[in-house]
């Protein structure tokens, strides 16, 4: 006969191997969230349709943490280019062109260091413009550079981690190795990184509330006779 306190410690054991597999998973499933949420910088992935060439922009902020359109291509080279940006969700956002010449920014680019170069000396911004709340439109304008691509981001902290950014070639169109914005769907919606890993998070807990109850109730104990 095995002793009770060897049974008592096979039942703790049991659940030990329980809950921590739950956070396992909860791990696994975060690191997931980020890799797919994570703006990518390589290539792969087709372009998002560009409208004809013009020297006048129209753009929105969405509500996912976009732009529509994401890309612009054969924008007339130094002239002057008109711009209106039209808030499509409930948050302040920015239209920032970046001006450095064929760069990608980094994704793994920390905050410090992405706050310096969007408002440090080098590289310059070419041209900025900021909306506060929805329904909110504002115009701007800039001289653009001669033949090349840039990059544009939202410098509001998490946007541009979040998937805000995309591309405007100048004279030209975008190379077609060129990766564009890949975001969370869940529910036919999109979600921020901050709003998918809070999910996983709450999921976490949840299975783990579950498990401990499941230990506490008075059917899942050993009844004394077994004992």
């Amino acid at each position: 006969m095995v002793p009770l306190t060897a049974r008592r410690g096979a039942i703790r054991g049991g659940m030990s191997v329980q809950v921590v597999g739950a956070f396992a998973v909860v791990i696994l499933l975060l690191g997931g969230v980020t890799v797919m949420s994570t703006p990518a910088v390589g290539v792969g992935r087709a372009q998002s349709t560009s409208p004809a060439a013009t020297d006048s922009l129209a753009v929105a902020a969405t509500n996912d943490y976009g732009y529509q359109p994401a890309s612009f291509e054969q924008v007339p080279t130094d002239t002057n280019v008109s711009v209106t940006l039209t808030d499509d969700s409930n948050l302040p956002h920015t239209f920032t062109i970046i001006g450095k010449e064929g760069w990608v920014i980094p994704a793994s680019i920390s905050s410090n260091d992405f706050s310096n170069l969007v408002f440090g000396q080098s590289p310059r911004v070419l041209f900025n413009l900021n909306v506060s709340t929805s329904g909110d439109v504002e115009t701007g304008s800039f001289e653009s550079p001669g033949l090349g691509w840039y990059e544009f981001v939202c410098t509001v902290p998490g946007h541009f981690q979040s998937g805000m950014y995309g591309f405007i070639a100048f004279g030209e169109n975008l190379p077609a190795n060129l990766t564009q914005i890949s975001r969370v769907g869940v529910g036919g919606g999109n979600l921020s990184v901050l709003e998918a890993a809070g999910g996983v998070v709450v999921a976490g807990i949840l299975i783990v509330g579950f498990l401990l109850w499941r230990r506490r109730r008075p059917g899942h104990r050993m009844p004394p006779e077994s004992l």
